[in-house]
This record gives C-alpha cells, structure tokens and sequence, in this order.
C-alpha cells in the first residue's frame, strides 16, 4: 500500500482534471465540522485497532517466513521444531503444519492434541471445515489464508480466527491469529442481518442502520444503501453529505465508480463483492476497503470492511 500521503496527490490530481466529481469533502467522506471530543476519542480509538490488527497480521507473516526458510535449510524433518523450539513462536502465535492429505505433523499451540490425526472432516463453530478449505486453495496456490470461528480463551467462546499458510515441500506450514478488527465473514454474517431486516421493514431497518449503537455498526464495518432504479445514495454513515445524492459520480482514490459498479452487478440470489480504496474521516488514513452487497428489490444493502494487507 502506498503512503496515505502518495493517494492524496493522485486525489487531487483526480479532482483537478474532473469537473464531474463531487467536491473533496464529498468525496472521501471528510466531515464538514471539527470532530466532537467524543468523536476524536473514536477516530483515535478505531486508528489504533486497525494499527494493531495489521500488526499482528505483519508477526504471523513474519513468524511464517521464519519456518520457511527453516524447513527449505533443513527439509522437511524441519516440521518438527515447531513442537517446542521457541524461535518458532512469537508469544501467543505458533506455528503448525498440515500434509497434502490432512494430517496434522506438528504444532506448538492448542492443535499439538491433535499432531498424527486427520483433520479434513473437522469444522469450526459454525460447521465450515477450514482445514479442507486451506488444502483445497494449497491445491492451487502455495500460499492462501482462512477465516474460522474458534475458541478463544481470552473471550471465553467462540472467536474469529484468521490463518495464513505457504506450502513448502508439498507440507502446509500455518500460522492464525484472533483479529482485533471485524473479519470478513462477520461482514458477511452483518449483511445478511441487514438484508433481512430491510426486506421485513425497510423503514424500521433504514432508522436501525442509522443507530450507530445498533447492532449494525462497529468500528470499522457499517451498513450502506443505494437505490439502484433512483441512481442515489439512500444511506452513508461515514458520509452523510452524500445520503440522497446520486452516486453515480462518486469515485474512490482510484477513480474507480466503484458505488455504480455495486448497483450494477448486485444480484438478489448471492451475496457480490468488490474492493475500493477510500480515505477515513474515522482514521484520517487512506484504507483499502471491502464491500459486500445484495439486491433486495430495487436497493443495494451492503456492508463495508476493513481489508488487511496482502501477503
């Protein structure tokens, strides 16, 4: 990701060569009045997540290509200093590795019970069987990443988990983490709640989606609705100058049209996806976004998220 400062010139570079485009202001969300001290605690507050959800995914990343390098030096008997070798652990994470075939070879953390078994049929809380997931992507990729719902001590119940994986020596060498930032599949799971309370009541639904203590919002997820046959923007609450407008002007850092695209290319029958890069008045920092999205009738209900970085 470039500095948040580089996308600011290609911004105004944008602005300065398009008379179509909204104003600055209008654009990236910026808020047309000082930020309340409640609002700077929330600014300051979410900044400070986001810094150290990607902070995290920055160790596991790093811890991953520690073990790399380890088992390309030393084979693939190297697999097994995961068991207890502490360069292998960074605090809380560990590392763990899985065969072709679904067995786990070695872990230093909470799968060590499960080191010499097959785990293909095992599910996470919500039945979804991350392992078979990460082999079906190592089937076509040496490196990928998954998202569970899982146990997690320090919650008391279930939480989500992201792990990523490389696959060296035809093993798959893993490491996961709890995010502090809403996951994807929470986006996922939100907007489903949204599209079903937009189609029992979309007046009361509208009024929830509003209600930034409802349980439609958190720090870094939101729900926002187009009015696909109007062309307007019903509902934004990061930009609220923009609630009523039409959307077919607005544009990300990239110039990309990216809120006609999702108007365009929403079905009723599955759940599309799309990412764009949009500057935060909630972290004053230029993030690359994920949104989620589905018809219901003539409106879009969709669900934007916060997207860590690439590997």
């Amino acid at each position: 990701m470039r500095k948040p400062q580089q996308h600011w010139s290609v911004l105004c570079r944008q602005l300065a060569s398009s008379a179509a485009v909204l104003s600055l202001a209008s654009l990236v969300g910026l808020p047309a009045v000082h930020a309340t001290t409640a609002q700077a605690g929330e600014k300051q507050g979410s900044n400070s997540v986001l810094r150290d959800a990607a902070a995290m995914d920055e160790r596991v990343r790093t811890l991953l290509d520690v073990a790399v390098k380890h088992v390309q030096e030393k084979g693939i008997i190297g697999v097994n200093d995961f068991n207890d070798d502490p360069r292998f652990t960074d605090k809380e994470l560990y590392l763990f590795s899985l065969s072709r075939t679904g067995y786990i070879l070695s872990s230093g953390g909470w799968s060590a019970s499960l080191i010499g078994q097959n785990v293909v049929n095992l599910t996470d809380e919500q039945g979804r069987p991350f392992f078979q997931q990460m082999l079906d992507q190592a089937a076509i990729a040496d490196h990928g990443s998954v998202e569970y719902l899982w146990f997690n001590p320090l919650e008391g119940g279930p939480a989500p988990k992201i792990t990523h994986f490389r696959v060296v020596d035809d093993v798959l060498i893993a490491s996961g983490y709890a995010p502090e930032v809403s996951t994807e599949a929470q986006a996922k799971t939100l907007l489903q709640l949204a599209v079903k309370e937009y189609k029992h009541n979309p007046e009361l639904a509208l009024r929830k989606f509003r209600n930034k203590h409802s349980e439609f919002r958190n720090l870094d997820q939101y729900v926002f609705v187009l009015n696909k046959a109007e062309r307007t923007l019903i509902w934004n609450p990061l930009s609220p100058e923009l609630n009523g407008q039409p959307f077919d002007s607005v544009v990300d850092i990239h110039n990309t049209h990216f809120l006609a695209d999702i108007a365009d290319t929403a079905t009723a029958d599955a759940i599309q996806q799309t990412e764009y890069w949009w500057f935060s008045p909630l972290t004053n920092q230029v993030e690359r976004r994920k949104a989620f999205y589905q018809l219901v009738e003539n409106h879009v209900i969709a669900v934007g998220t916060f997207v860590l970085p690439e590997p």
